[in-house]
């Protein structure tokens, strides 16, 4: 009979190492695909989610990946809910290395909604861990991507001199980091915001240049939303060098590349791109046809980010209620040991005055006596 045991036994352990490994290669593939087919990229973490091999940080990985799939689709209302899913396991985990990707997330969602205070508090909370942290981790990659939001918030909300700042220190970390293809995705990202941050500051050669190496590394994954992306922002430099055909190009390149993506905000930039130099070149037919795509699709961001809107005010009040009731239990924490403190001050004072009154009375009865005997 033990030896049966032993047998079962050891064919589950194999069967869970052997489903730990087909999670781990499914996480794999749909952190690739996050950027070019975001749509494979959540079912497949719809499909570990509901694996019962799942352990609850491959889960968090999972719910992290449907939350990028979404923000990739520019669906930010579902982003957010998975992130806030992802973090509300975050009680149930030691690792830090987690609780920091996580707490970034959450900056990145936030800041994709331009709140801008909630994402500096999560994004802190991250750093905070890494700073805390006991456990020898190697935080390059995971300092390298919190510097990446921060930039992005400052170019933004501030101004691109501070943003490069916050660039450069990020590009600084992904550089100590093992090379990884998800590596490229983010540099290419980080070096395609650079590009914007030149173009702004009216750095045309450095812009031209950034976009180049921002193009390289998404090739380098073959991640065609990223080199999409290089190839608008390039397309922007050659129209301000008056090279309007070259600028047509890059962007009908860059409209093919994105066809499979689904990114509204990519396909925006393209299309008030390609509109804007049709225009320049006097072709009315193919600016009226790309502008009405333009207009179409930046009706459907607005209704995107009014949903987005009415959803955090829903998340900001039930975040409001619970922390009103935590208040209300920390009070109530508090104000019992006082209540027993009064009502056992106030039994203290009763026998006190008790005890008063009765060495009164007594004193009085002996000096009753004592008059009597006089």
């Amino acid at each position: 009979m033990k030896i049966v045991s032993y047998i079962l036994f050891f064919i589950a352990t194999i069967s869970n190492g052997f489903a730990q490994k087909e999670i781990d290669s499914l996480l794999k593939k749909a952190n690739f695909e996050v950027y070019d087919n975001p749509k494979s990229a959540i079912q497949i973490g719809h499909q570990i989610l509901n694996s019962k091999s799942a352990k609850a940080e491959t889960k968090i990985e999972a719910l992290l990946v449907i939350s990028t799939g979404y923000s990739s689709q520019r669906n930010y209302v579902k982003a957010l809910d998975y992130a806030v899913k992802a973090a509300k396991l975050l009680p149930s985990i030691n690792n830090d290395a987690f609780k920091f990707i996580i707490y970034s997330r959450l900056g990145v969602q936030y800041q994709q909604l331009k709140i801008y205070d909630k994402a500096h508090s999560y994004l802190d909370k991250a750093i905070l861990v890494s700073k805390n942290s006991k456990a020898h981790y190697n935080f390059h990659k995971l300092l390298g991507f919190n510097y990446a939001i921060r930039g992005m918030i400052y170019k933004e909300q501030m101004s691109c001199e501070l943003a490069q700042n916050y660039f450069n220190k990020s590009l600084y970390h992904y550089s100590q980091c093992p090379k990884e293809e998800i590596n490229d995705a983010n540099v290419s990202v980080i070096i395609y915001n650079k590009g914007n941050c030149f173009i702004a500051l009216n750095e045309i050669d450095s812009a031209k240049i950034a976009f180049k190496k921002s193009f390289e590394h998404a090739d380098k994954i073959n991640a065609n939303s990223l080199k999409a992306f290089a190839n608008k922002g390039l397309a922007e430099v050659n129209t301000l060098e008056g090279k309007y055909d070259v600028a047509i190009r890059l962007l009908l390149d860059a409209s093919k590349m994105s066809d499979d993506v689904g990114d509204l905000v990519l396909n925006q930039g393209i299309y008030k791109g390609l509109a804007d130099n049709y225009f320049v070149k006097n072709d009315m037919q193919q600016q009226q046809f790309y502008n009405r795509k333009y207009e179409a699709i930046t009706a459907r961001i607005k209704q995107n980010e009014t949903k987005t809107v009415n959803q955090f005010v829903l998340q900001i009040n039930d975040e409001s209620h619970k922390e009103i009731e935590q208040l209300k239990s920390d009070a109530l924490y508090y104000k019992i040991p006082l209540i027993l403190f009064i009502f056992m001050m106030i039994l203290v004072l009763l026998f006190e005055i008790s005890r008063y009154q009765k060495k009164s009375k007594a004193l009085k009865m002996q000096r009753k006596k004592l008059e009597n005997t006089l």
